[in-house]
């Protein structure tokens, strides 16, 4: 009799948060005390996208390809169409366990549209969505096998969230449409997974990720922007009531089922403090900027920025970025001051690989047209050097590490990461600005004050084997996954389960 596993994947949900309030969450409690597992580290840089690769594949970014991380300034997805699902189809724990004989439930699979072939069934939703209006979109939804839809009356469109922020007034409204949305979701997943014979299941449910994303200062009282207006401080708290009552209903229609319930990341409050990384190159010669009016420019728009967050008119600024290409263009170039970069004349500069987004992860490209390859390394090395030396007020190193991309050897590093990859101090993010201070301060917090975190869930139950890895990773899944199902099944170079020494 072959074993049995089913997977309930949540994107954002956080260990921290689980322990917290494990009080008010009986499921997840239970999970908890039965588990010997809680946290996992998430990938670098830590986006959903390249995280459930990592997940689905057993490989890391620069391994699988697959990296986009989400962008603000490109509300049309642009630059997503570019990243092809071909990269890893036939490459993930569920192509492999169906090539075993093993048959295999996928349901919402983030980023995998359209569905491919495999041995069983699979439900995928688009990752491309149509906004309806300010608080609601909606998103495609393909089966396979083609039938699945009418036999279980799945529809050809499901109601979702708008990503972008909806405007303080409308936050309740908008998330409470996102719980509707997840229980259209949830009630296909419980009637395929009651109802289908499969021998592996995976479901994912995304929505959390968001409503952490634009309420997490309404949540956590240590943020910075912290208060509960309009009695939004429960609502990320609800969330993970509804989706504990969830894995509840799962459990209830088996028991005895082998599970896996795990994230991508975790979250936290995106940093407030900011140190400008472009600035400090400025300053050290690195980068060169264009025009005779640098620093009046660079006010402005602090002045813009300020005035926007002070008035709170942050969603109609947005809805003007949203309705026109050629103003998210621009509007990212005035934000992240690309502009106002001579990129010819500079050596250096800050990448946009992780997002314009104030997080502690970064990178820095290294103009090479002009340099040999000697005075390339020397260059690397030194500007990695001089990053590490920086301190901030209170003493401590501002870069908690720093690498060239040549340590992240893989297939595709070369395209995914720039010359240099740093992660600073968790309260700090990379700041964009030019010829301003070195440190500054988060302009984006307001809208988006929540932020991935690198620690990850990992709970299992029912699985009666011994784990020996002491320090995992969410590129561990997918081989744990296969190695519960059948140890035979781990290929050779995905030995990362964690049952094994």
């Amino acid at each position: 009799m072959k074993n049995k596993l089913a997977i309930i994947g949540i994107d954002s949900l956080d260990p921290y948060v689980l322990m917290q309030y494990r009080d008010q969450l009986p499921v997840f409690d239970m999970l908890m005390k039965g588990s010997p597992t809680l946290k996992s580290k998430s990938i670098f840089p830590v986006d959903t996208i390249p995280a459930w690769a990592s997940i689905y594949t057993g490989l890391n970014p620069e391994n699988h390809g697959i990296f986009y991380v989400y962008d603000v300034f490109d509300p049309h997805l642009s630059d997503l169409n570019k990243v092809k699902t071909t990269m890893i189809k036939g490459k993930t724990f569920w192509d492999y366990a169906g090539q075993a004989g093993y048959r295999c439930g996928v349901v919402y699979p983030t980023f995998i549209y359209p569905p491919w072939e495999i041995n069983g069934f699979m439900v995928s939703k688009s990752p491309f969505d149509r906004r309806v209006d300010w608080l609601s979109t909606e998103i495609d939804v393909d089966t396979y096998p083609k039938s699945l839809k009418d036999q279980y009356s799945i529809p050809d469109k499901f109601a979702s969230l708008w990503g972008g922020f909806p405007g303080e007034k409308n936050l309740v409204k908008w998330a409470e449409l996102g719980k509707s949305a997840l229980d259209v979701e949830k009630q296909v997943g419980l009637k395929l997974y009651k109802n289908e014979k499969w021998d592996l299941f995976f479901i994912y449910f995304s929505l959390l990720d968001i409503i952490q994303h634009r309420l997490w200062r309404y949540f956590d009282e240590k943020d910075p922007m912290f208060g509960n207006k309009d009695g939004l401080r429960p609502v990320i708290l609800d969330y993970y009531k509804y989706l504990d009552y969830t894995i509840g209903e799962f459990i209830a229609i088996d028991p005895e089922m082998q599970m896996i319930v795990l994230s991508d990341h975790g979250h936290r409050s995106r940093p407030v403090k900011t140190f400008n990384i472009n600035e400090y190159l400025r300053q050290n010669n690195y980068l060169t900027t264009k025009g005779n009016d640098k620093r009046v420019i660079n006010v402005i728009k602090g002045v813009l920025l300020d005035v926007a967050t002070t008035l709170n008119i942050e969603p109609l600024l947005i809805k003007l970025v949203v309705k026109s290409k050629s103003a998210t263009k621009a509007s990212k170039s005035i934000y992240s001051s690309a502009g106002s970069i001579d990129k010819s004349k500079s050596i250096a500069y800050a990448s946009h690989f992780a997002g314009i987004k104030s997080y502690p992860h970064g990178g820095i490209e290294i103009n090479r047209s002009s340099l040999s390859s000697q005075e390339y390394d020397r260059i690397v090395s030194e500007v990695m050097k001089s990053l590490l030396d920086i301190k901030t007020a209170d003493g401590l190193p501002l870069i908690e590490w720093i690498k060239r991309r040549d340590e992240l050897p893989g297939t595709y590093t070369d395209i995914i990461y720039p010359d240099i990859v740093f992660e600073m101090r968790k309260d700090y993010g990379v700041g964009w600005d030019v010829h301003s201070q070195l440190y500054g301060k988060s302009y984006d917090h307001k809208v988006a004050s929540g932020g991935h975190g690198e620690d990850a869930v990992l709970l299992m139950r029912n699985i009666k084997k011994d784990i020996v890895k002491k320090e995992l990773s969410i590129v561990d899944t997918a081989p744990t996954i296969l190695d519960i199902l059948d140890g035979n099944l781990i290929q050779s170079n995905r030995n990362g389960s964690i049952f094994l020494q």
